[in-house]
């Protein structure tokens, strides 16, 4: 996955209200609509908005993601834990989106905007490193694999298009990010015999007795085969780190 670069919008009416969100219900997929701007330049946008005049008579615009995307960054302009504007509507939700995101969806989502090429579609690289950004997201932040575009949200907006003209693309998303988080899963696996969780048992049971680790949580989850490559990791750092040679 690449770096999330950091390019934090300052707290304001418009574009970043400073508000927690009430949960973490979901991840809403959108796309920028500027054919060629970059993940930055789309940041840069959300920050300026901070500069409107509410008393200058004009309309002004609320709006904001949490993450920019393109083929080569990922940029983030929010705090994942924060609301951003990135799928309100003056017409009512639709009944998916209220049954699983809330009453207002801005207050219980993260957004991701994708970038698009010139000719309007968006390139594999930035498909595949948004893939790498939800799949971030579910293991990281806590938000679950509930995954909406724009559309089935509010109804009315064409977002992403290139999604709406091409639903196999959205479920191909999907789909990625399934296949990612299993093969994951399965890689945390430990692959042992039963004869090899016995022993592996056995140990954890001694070094515990020797009050070498502290935890007997550890134990209990090597009896019933669930300790996993990242907890036998810690174990085993743990235990180098009291100078266990």
């Amino acid at each position: 996955m690449l770096t999330i670069q950091q390019q934090r919008i300052p707290v304001n009416p418009f574009s970043r209200p400073g508000k927690k969100l009430v949960a973490k219900r979901g991840i809403v997929m959108h796309y920028t609509a500027d054919p060629g701007a970059s993940a930055q330049a789309i940041g840069k946008y959300f920050t300026s908005l901070k500069d409107q005049n509410p008393d200058d008579g004009t309309v002004d615009r609320y709006a904001s993601a949490h993450i920019q995307i393109d083929r080569a960054s990922i940029v983030q302009s929010l705090p994942f834990d924060e609301m951003g504007y990135h799928c309100g509507s003056k017409q009512p939700y639709l009944p998916e989106a209220l049954s699983k995101l809330g009453s207002y969806p801005n207050n219980s989502t993260v957004g991701i905007e994708m970038c698009i090429e010139a000719d309007g579609l968006i390139h594999e690289d930035t498909f595949n490193n948004a893939v790498d950004m939800v799949v971030y997201l579910i293991q990281h932040e806590g938000f679950p694999e509930v995954i909406f575009t724009h559309k089935e949200i509010v109804g009315w907006k064409d977002c992403p298009l290139p999604w709406v003209r091409n639903p196999s693309e959205l479920e191909r998303f999907k789909q990625e990010v399934r296949n990612q988080l299993k093969s994951q899963e399965e890689e945390e696996d430990l692959n042992l015999s039963a004869n090899q969780w016995t022993i592996l048992t056995s140990q954890l049971k001694e070094l515990y007795d020797k009050k070498l680790i502290t935890d007997s949580t550890w134990i209990d989850k090597a009896a019933v085969k669930k300790l996993t490559v990242s907890e036998l990791l810690f174990i085993n750092t743990a235990i180098l780190n009291r100078g266990i040679k």
